[in-house]
């Protein structure tokens, strides 16, 4: 049955979920073909996800002109703030027919899709990513699920006459990469059902399917994005792996590490520098010029998770570079660190600071205050710097227990205004 993004609970609250840009891709270039061959506009499509569950997504507007249909979906991330939550994802659909022998277009002699990435699409440039370079940055589940659905909606209108609809192709037939209405790349898909490829329809002839999906604004959606860092330029992508969001969800941001990494490797770095924000990949780069940009991942809280991926990458050289309440945490063996889920236990430095032959009373100072920051500046006024040197020891020797033998680990530690406290090797 046909559902709505639902709600889940987690400790933030109930909060309710959203569809991928890559579900409303798929809704947007139904609607379209839906309204070519029907002439109705559809106030909903339902999209079958991934796993076998029919979503009801809105269609917010169509249009048709020349023989191309063009129907919108907004992006609704739920309660994730996402930055493609709002945008519109636009599917301009077109039915052409051809004849035997036009490769790349009927390969095979089948029906098929044409997808092409219109304005707003990312292209990706390097390699490391699901997707190869040179093609549109519409990953692999999202192909499936517009292949899918766009093969579920050409069943449906079995009933209907196509031949009016059919654009035909010039004469001397179209070169295997590039679409004859836009002149833009191409990626060719099978209509697909659940059982297979499909071979026949009722209709008479061979004909495809082109559908160019737009994300008007993604270009500058894609400035917000990691997306220039990993190699695909010139808007954002179109992702999802359940055709759902999850609020907040550490997947996501794991899928984000992933990819980060599988682009150092593809790219021959040298070394890989886990950071654990801008803030400290920045202060990072200023003392590694040497290394391409591509090395540098924003890891955030997942310390463990990315240490294990950039070795299964083969990367022997980790560079982690840090600010002090992280350096703590890391220092205890979390292998996430987020405030949620680890308070900061100043104890723990308070213990440190003992071992190291510090008063108890600079000890408690350290126990009882208040952040990371106010222990810092309790450190430097009391001139205690072997605590620091301490605890970037210990999150080093931590980072080198979830990487396994043979890996080279340097811990970076910073101060909030970007001065260099520890170097450990």
């Amino acid at each position: 049955m046909p559902g709505n993004p639902s709600r889940s609970d987690n400790k933030r609250g109930r909060l309710r979920c959203g569809f991928s840009t890559g579900t409303a891709a798929t809704a947007a270039a139904q609607a379209a073909l839906r309204y070519l061959i029907t002439g109705v506009c559809a106030d909903a499509v339902a999209v079958r996800l991934p796993s076998g569950v029919y979503l009801a997504v809105p269609v917010a507007r169509c249009i048709v002109q020349r023989g191309t249909a063009c129907a919108s979906v907004i992006k609704d991330g739920g309660d994730d703030p996402d930055i493609t939550n709002g945008a519109e994802i636009r599917a301009t659909v077109s039915i052409l027919r051809h004849g035997p022998g036009q490769a790349g277009l009927a390969e095979r002699d089948r029906p098929a899709i044409l997808l092409v990435a219109g304005k707003g699409v990312g292209l990706v440039t390097k390699p490391g990513l699901p997707v190869a370079p040179g093609e549109p940055a519409i990953n692999p589940v999202p192909r499936q699920m517009l292949s899918e659905n766009i093969t579920l909606e050409l069943m449906r209108s079995e009933n209907f006459d196509l031949e009016p609809l059919y654009l035909n192709f010039p004469d001397q037939g179209i070169s295997a990469s590039r679409s004859a209405q836009t002149n833009k790349p191409a990626l060719h898909l099978p209509l697909y059902a659940k059982t297979g490829p499909v071979e026949t329809f009722k209709w008479a002839g061979n004909f495809s399917v082109l559908v160019e999906i737009e994300v008007p604004r993604g270009e500058e959606l894609s400035r917000y994005t990691l997306n220039t860092r990993l190699g695909i330029l010139g808007g954002i992508s179109i992702l999802g792996v359940t055709g759902l969001v999850k609020p907040f969800s550490n997947e996501a941001y794991e899928q984000t590490i992933l990819a980060a990494i599988s682009v150092a490797a593809s790219n021959d770095c040298s070394a890989i520098v886990l950071s654990t924000g801008g803030k400290s990949e920045r202060f990072a780069m200023g003392l590694l010029p040497e290394l391409p940009h591509e090395a540098f991942v924003q890891i955030a809280d997942f310390f463990s998770f990315a240490v294990r991926k950039a070795r299964l990458y083969g990367f022997s050289r980790i560079i982690h570079s840090v600010f002090f309440g992280k350096a703590i945490k890391m220092a205890q063996g979390h292998p996430y660190t987020h405030a949620h889920s680890v308070p900061l236990d100043l104890d723990f430095l308070a213990g440190i600071a003992h071992s190291l032959g510090h008063d108890a009373a600079h000890c408690r100072e350290l126990a009882s205050a208040n952040t990371a920051r106010h222990a810092l500046e309790i450190i430097a006024a009391k001139g205690s710097y072997n605590v620091l040197d301490s605890v970037a020891k210990r999150a080093a020797l931590q980072s080198a227990r979830f990487a396994g033998r043979g890996a080279g680990i340097t811990l970076f530690l910073f101060d909030y205004n970007g001065r260099l406290l520890a170097d450990v090797k």
